[in-house]
């Protein structure tokens, strides 16, 4: 194998003075320094036959050595060298005719200075490898044999599919061997069972996947998993299915689902189900189930799948005419629910400084329009929204009218936990966004979170203003889709 280039010296330098009484000891002479300098890895991986050669620089202002803790299976050249030298130490690993790895720490050290210890690597030649390929099995009764090439023992087991599949014999082995399996017949849907192939050490070396002829019918699976989003507009929904046979598809329930037609309803092999979806008008978003069914066939259990898809209502806003000139603070409303705002402000001298707030208990989200620019904010101090090259500054012309949006939204982790989702916003375009779980896309380390459930019982607005006055004409909210289960 090939080592990195190493790139630059690591340097470690230690000075100790004497000093003339030191607390329960002292000396009359200065106890030496060491200058102790070195290129190399905190660890290296050589193969088990031919070992690549390890090699690295060594200088030191003393006598240094370089020693390992099982040395029999190495040689260090030079071991030690003289003072103010630079040297190339080499490492030679023997051949490893055992079929564990091997491994030893090193140690450079000078005088009574250890500056680096590091590890020294080498593979045992133990090898556990399957051979064949297309492991698959028609729908009728049957079995199949695959081979081993090993030089140690091993243990099969079947860890998938163990109510249809079973190994006949090669259980267990050492060296080379093989393995048989067996499949009852498959009267539904194509299925699959996997072999793992366990090492002497009873770890897994590897898997091998068996496929089982069968019925196969399977739709597009949801970006989320649960269903198709889509929304208000009257529009089609194109969901692919793969399939290798004749299939249909039916409404769960025709009496609730007169806004969706089918393009057609019978299929043949691999095709894209076409749903018409008619416009969504309704304040709430509405469910739609489809089922697709396999074709009978003598002697095989048709197969059965779902989808499901969801149509957002229209955002309808909530208007709040304020029609207020603001010169100084001015408190509005508040138990403001997340979800979309949208403050229109009209045109501002060119000094005026403009600050929206909204007040969650000990957290604020903060829209500052100042010196031409947005500057988005929080409390807690974030880092990541308020500085410049954080992308959050876009310039505002304060002679015209303008629209500063926040959107708030809930954000899941990968444990589950729930934060809010802070999307800033000047005329229609994004300035910046937070997700507040210590998460920004822009890829900043800065973190400020905000959890979902200070949210419950809303926010309070406040807006201020110096150095001229503002009027607020208007804000309009629109509430966050509920999209449900």
């Amino acid at each position: 194998m090939k080592f990195n280039k190493i790139l630059s010296w690591t340097l470690f330098s230690i000075t100790l003075l004497a000093m003339g009484s030191l607390q329960g000891c002292s000396s009359d002479k200065d106890m030496p320094w060491v200058d102790l300098r070195y290129r190399v890895e905190d660890s290296y991986l050589v193969e088990a036959k031919n070992p690549e050669t390890i090699s690295f620089l060594v200088k030191s202002t003393n006598t240094w050595t370089v020693f390992g803790v099982d040395g029999e299976w190495y040689t260090i050249t030079p071991e030690q060298g003289q003072a103010d030298s630079t040297y190339t130490v080499e490492i030679i690993c023997n051949e490893n005719v055992d079929l564990d790895d091997r491994i030893d720490t090193l140690t450079i050290k000078s005088d009574y200075w250890v500056g680096k210890q590091f590890l020294v690597t080498q593979k045992g030649t133990a090898f556990l490898t399957v051979g064949g390929s297309d492991f698959e099995l028609p729908q009728a009764d049957s079995s199949d044999t695959f081979t081993i090439a090993s030089n140690q023992k091993w243990s099969a087991k079947v860890t998938e599919g163990k109510e249809w599949f079973s190994i006949v014999s090669g259980n267990e082995g050492e060296k080379d061997g093989t393995i048989t399996v067996q499949a009852v017949a498959n009267k539904g849907e194509q299925r699959f069972a996997t072999v793992t192939i366990y090492d002497r050490h009873g770890e897994v070396n590897q898997e091998v996947k068996y496929v089982q002829d069968g019925v196969m019918l399977d739709p597009q699976i949801p970006e989320n998993g649960k269903w198709f989003v889509t929304y208000e507009q009257e529009q089609q929904l194109t969901i692919p299915v793969e399939s290798n046979g004749e299939w249909t598809v039916s409404k769960e329930n025709e009496a609730d689902s007169d806004w969706f037609t089918f393009e057609k309803t019978t299929f043949t092999g691999s095709e894209d189900l076409v749903i018409n979806l008619s416009e969504h008008i309704g304040s709430a978003v509405r469910t739609g189930i489809v089922t697709l069914t396999s074709v009978a066939e003598e002697g095989i259990t048709p197969v059965v799948k779902q989808v499901k898809f969801k149509q957002a209502n229209p955002q309808i806003p909530v208007v709040n005419n304020t029609d207020r000139t603001i010169n100084g603070g001015w408190y509005g409303p508040g138990e403001l629910q997340p979800g979309y705002y949208n403050f229109y402000v009209g045109p501002m001298a060119a000094g005026t400084k403009f600050n929206l707030y909204l007040i969650i208990g000990d957290y604020e989200i903060r829209y500052w329009l100042q010196d031409g620019k947005t500057v988005p904010s929080t409390r807690p101090w974030c880092a990541d929204v308020f500085i410049e090259n954080g992308n959050c500054h876009k310039p505002v012309d304060f002679s015209k009218p303008n629209v500063i949006s926040v959107d708030i939204k809930e954000s899941i982790d990968e444990n589950g936990d729930k934060w809010a989702y802070v999307e800033w916003i000047l005329n229609g375009e994004t300035v910046c966004y937070r997700i507040a779980n210590g998460v920004t896309l822009a890829g900043n380390s800065d973190s400020w979170v905000m959890p979902w459930s200070v949210l419950a019982p809303g926010a309070q607005l406040y807006i201020n203003t110096s150095g001229g006055a503002a009027k607020l004409e208007k804000f309009e909210y629109i509430a966050p889709l509920v999209w449900g289960e």
